[in-house]
């Protein structure tokens, strides 16, 4: 099996983080997930590529919109799982995101 390690956080105190602009930790490794069903339209990162919290790695278009899907921590992009012009659904795996030590 493998460890995990999880921080819990009640709904009050996630709503007033995130009214501050300040965001919960996020450690170890990431998944971006589609928050809905659509087309990438690019992906301005490659896999081994370093980048910020709030980098955009996916550009995902739906409803004729186009959503910017942002870094949520820092560190390496381990995996992307899509590229442009492919059609996802919701809750699919975008890409993966770990820690610099991780890689």
């Amino acid at each position: 099996g493998e460890l995990y390690t999880v921080k819990v956080q009640d709904e009050r105190a996630y709503r007033l983080a995130k009214a501050r602009g300040v965001a919960s930790d996020v450690t170890g490794e990431a998944q971006m997930k589609s928050p809905m069903p659509g087309l990438i339209v690019a992906v301005p990162v490659s896999e081994g590529q370093h980048v910020e919290k709030g980098d955009k790695v996916i550009i995902l278009e739906s409803m004729k919109m186009e959503n910017e899907l942002r870094a949520p921590k820092a560190g390496i992009v381990a995996r992307i799982s899509v590229e442009a012009g492919a059609s996802v659904e919701k809750d699919q795996v975008l890409a993966v995101i770990v820690d610099e030590e991780e890689e």
